[in-house]
């Protein structure tokens, strides 16, 4: 019998495995290929859809540019709500301090059109705003990394002018491009060469080619000649390196190849073309700057500090709201007629002002003031930023450009109200006024304890609204310490408009926005603003001057009239805040707050001084407004009457309630009063001889005090068990404090163990919450 030969089948079988194998192989690595492919794929509809989206939304931007208003160089107008009639009256106008004299393009020489097209745009007629050849070629320059940029139509240079956006980047060139033709679309030609003519710099601070004429040969631009208005067009593409004045031989080279450009594009003939080059070969220059001793002229019409703040916060909007720079923003509005709709109060302005103006009266001191006061939906009511007569405008304000240390004010702000948000405080909680042992460095670099307080000793474990009276400084940091201060920092900056902090110092410092001693500092203004949480349910509402502005033709351009708060703590959180400064106003016999209090109002706030008095405070509210008020020195130096803030708050907020419906603060639904027990910060048993009132979450009362007194001038212990408000099957000898801890409670005439070396701490047992 034959055998039959395997081998040769197995041999195939083999390849057929290895064939196999490849096929899965190169299967295997044909999905990861398309896998990569489709990922890849995807990923460019995204970005393709991404930058389709950001195109769109720069080419739908408002190009800021009004050329009729600018050339009709409007004055913008304010108006104020009658207190009679609450309508709107006209009550002052705005207008450019600039003698800026705009010359129609008809009343210019043809040539000083010609010259500045055939020098910088010789196709500005044929292009739509862009030139594309040339603006390839500044992009390809822009991405090498070359500062040969060039490319920029006139169009594009008008607006560059106008927004002042300097930026070097691919986007300042995108939107650049897209208003440009937008403008070519809204304006003729003659319309933005004249617009050029008029506003562009043409050296050493002359704004358009009148002015340049003015200086450079002291006429009229109606009457210079064809090598003058070459002088005059040459300028711009460089102002420092063609300055006539400075550089003549410079100028002298640039004006005959513009010159020579007019005359090869056939602007000029033969003959203008060879006069005007005879006449460059001795062409002078005047410098005709008026009679530089002549005494400024006094300014007539003085605006109040308001109006200065409100400018302010116009430039700014004005300049986000269209992407200008704020210098563009301010032409804008000194300029173009625009309509604003202010939030003062004239009356109320008035009265700050004047008791601003007369706060050394009673002191024969020198001190400066800033005061600026805020309604709950952050409408500025009134402001003013010095104690001198004011003799200018836009001057320094020391309410709202003045970046100060706000010391102890700063407590009720962020410190207390954090602790009672996250759960370590309610309202009578316990906090330790004892120094933290490795506090700061001293002078030879020694971690030393600290903060002192300014009674200079300590009280051990106080109540909440003991602690802010005494304004310790010790149970603040102690209670910074464990909410931590980058927790406080985000709260300030991210939550509560606070833009002048040290994002390197502050939020790793225990004393920052504890204790008020910054490496940045904070405005008067946002200290005002900062306090209404206080009174509206924990919301902070952006300040504003305005409630909003129409252009020339009525249409709104910015609106604050629907300003949306966020929630900065819980309406629990603030009304227990109200009621601890309350306490510290009207009731704490250790407040220096207390000279704050206006008869009959429920009047609410806190004191605060910085090292050596150098800056003194007093913010506060009533149940209209709240008022920050700063007195010290520009040059800081001790205060020698630091109660000057306090008692000046006293008497703006006594004047501006007169007449005023008596009313108070609304206390939320969900917090109800509970008489607690000082020496514990419990809710108080029958035997508890200090008491106060509370107000705590309806759902998160403390436990009732069991005897056991620890806190300064909470009376003797005494034994008494504590309230049954458990099931006898869950009853333990252990209860649970705001942290979350758990912590035995203590037998009848035990204590706590002494604090072990290295800096422990008493825990107190107390701020149980059922």
């Amino acid at each position: 019998m034959r055998k039959t030969d395997i081998s040769k089948y197995t041999d195939k079988i083999e390849v057929t495995k290895k064939r196999s194998g490849a096929m899965v192989a190169l299967s295997a690595v044909w999905k990861i290929v398309k896998t990569c492919l489709a990922v890849f794929i995807c990923a460019g509809i995204v970005i393709m859809i991404s930058v389709g989206i950001y195109i769109f939304n720069l080419a739908n931007e408002p190009t800021g540019i009004d050329l009729n208003a600018r050339s009709l160089n409007l004055s913008s107008f304010i108006y104020v709500k009658d207190p009679d009639t609450g309508e709107f009256v006209e009550y002052q106008k705005l207008y450019g301090t600039e003698d800026r004299i705009w010359v129609d393009l008809q009343d210019m020489p043809d040539y000083m059109g010609k010259a500045v097209i055939a020098i910088e745009d010789k196709r500005f007629y044929e292009h739509s705003g862009v030139d594309w050849v040339r603006t390839g070629g500044a992009v390809i320059s822009l991405m090498t990394g070359s500062d040969d940029y060039g490319g920029s139509t006139l169009t594009q240079q008008l607006i560059k002018n106008i927004t002042d956006d300097n930026e070097v980047s691919l986007t300042r060139k995108l939107r650049e491009i897209f208003r440009a033709l937008n403008i070519e679309r809204e304006y003729s030609k003659d319309d933005i060469l004249e617009a050029y003519l008029n506003v562009v710099n043409f050296g050493n601070n002359a704004q358009g080619v009148q002015a340049a004429a003015q200086l450079y040969f002291d006429k009229d631009i109606s009457e210079c000649t064809i090598c003058e208005c070459a002088a005059i067009a040459g300028i711009t593409q460089n102002p420092s390196k063609w300055n006539p004045l400075i550089y003549p031989e410079n100028n002298k080279i640039r004006r005959e190849l513009v010159l020579d450009q007019m005359y090869e594009q056939d602007m000029i003939t033969k003959k203008e073309y060879e006069k005007a080059m005879k006449e460059s070969e001795n062409l002078e220059f005047v410098d005709y700057r008026g009679n530089q001793n002549e005494e400024e002229e006094e300014v007539k019409d003085i605006q109040n500090w308001y109006i200065d703040q409100m400018t302010g916060d116009l430039v700014r909007d004005l300049a986000k709201y269209y992407d200008i720079s704020e210098n563009a923003a301010s032409e804008k509005l000194f300029t173009e007629g625009l309509k604003i709709y202010c939030a003062m109060d004239l009356e109320t302005q008035k009265m700050l002002e004047y008791e601003g103006l007369h706060c050394n009266d009673d002191y024969g001191t020198d001190l400066q003031i800033g005061m600026t006061m805020i309604d709950f939906e952050g409408r500025v009511i009134a402001t003013t930023g010095s104690s001198q007569k004011k003799d200018g405008n836009l001057l320094f304000d020391r309410a709202s450009d003045a970046v100060l240390q706000p010391g102890s004010s700063i407590k009720p702000i962020f410190t207390y109200p954090i602790a009672h948000e996250t759960g370590l405080n309610h309202y009578s909680s316990l906090v330790l006024d004892e120094p933290i042992e490795k506090y700061r460095y001293n002078d030879q670099g020694v971690l030393v304890a600290g903060p002192n307080n300014a009674y200079e000793t300590y009280n051990g474990y106080m109540t909440v609204p003991e602690a802010l009276s005494w304004s310790s400084n010790a149970a603040t940091v102690q209670t910074m310490k464990n909410i931590g201060p980058q927790t406080a920092y985000n709260q300030a900056v991210n939550v509560m408009g606070f833009e002048h902090l040290d994002p390197d110092v502050d939020p790793y410092s225990l004393g920052a926005l504890s204790l008020g001693g910054m490496s940045g500092g904070v405005t008067v203004r946002e200290m005002a603003a900062a306090m209404t949480y206080t009174c509206n349910g924990g919301l902070y509402y952006k300040p504003y001057t305005y409630y909003y502005v129409t252009d020339q033709n009525g249409t709104i351009i910015l609106d604050n009239r629907n300003n949306q708060p966020v929630q900065a703590y819980s309406p629990e959180t603030a009304w227990a805040m109200n009621r601890t400064l309350r306490y510290n106003v009207q009731t704490s016999q250790h407040s220096q707050s207390r000279n704050a209090d206006v008869y009959g109002w429920d009047i609410i706030g806190k004191t605060g001084t910085t090292d050596d008095d150098k800056d003194s405070w007093f913010v506060g509210a009533s149940p209209y407004c709240t008022l920050a008020v700063w007195t010290g020195y520009d040059n800081p130096s001790r205060i020698y009457y630091t109660s000057i803030a306090t008692t000046t708050w006293r008497k703006v907020m006594t004047k501006y309630l007169e007449g005023k419906e008596v009313k108070g603060y609304v206390q939320p639904s969900t917090v109800v009063e509970a008489t607690y027990c000082k020496g514990s910060g419990l809710l108080a048993s029958p035997g508890c001889t200090s008491t106060g009132t509370g107000y705590y979450p309806q759902n998160k009362l403390p436990d009732y005090c069991n005897g056991y007194h620890m806190a300064f001038g909470g009376g003797p212990s005494y034994y008494a068990p504590t309230e049954d408000t458990t099931d006898d099957s869950t009853q333990s000898d252990e209860t649970t404090d705001s942290t979350g801890e758990t912590t035995e409670t203590l037998p009848e005439g035990e204590t706590t163990a002494p604090p072990e070396e290295g800096g422990g701490e008493i825990e107190p047992p107390v701020a149980e919450f059922h």
